[in-house]
């Protein structure tokens, strides 16, 4: 495929201050209006970098377990409406 089939999206979260805490960028090909499965790809390829161990060493497996419930709270209000757009905590 060549470069100009490509797709790039661009993300950021800010907290509830306004701050920005997270910002991004996903590049390759989408087929879904809007690049959502580009986003899915994003998603799926940033958990699988994450290491519990890290959690575990620095003191911090709390923090896992909070992620790990948002991520899972998220998802299956994903499941419940055909469109979703989040929110923060």
């Amino acid at each position: 495929m060549d470069i100009e089939n490509k797709q790039n999206v661009t993300f950021q979260l800010e907290n509830e201050n306004g701050e920005l805490e997270v910002k991004g960028e996903i590049f390759w090909e989408s087929h879904i209006p809007f690049f959502d499965d580009l986003k899915f790809k994003g998603v799926i390829a940033l958990l699988h970098s994450i290491d519990k161990q890290n959690f575990k060493e620095s003191g911090n497996h709390q923090l896992f377990e909070q992620f790990i419930s948002e991520i899972e709270e998220t998802i299956n209000e994903m499941k419940k409406y055909d469109q979703f757009q989040g929110k923060l905590n």
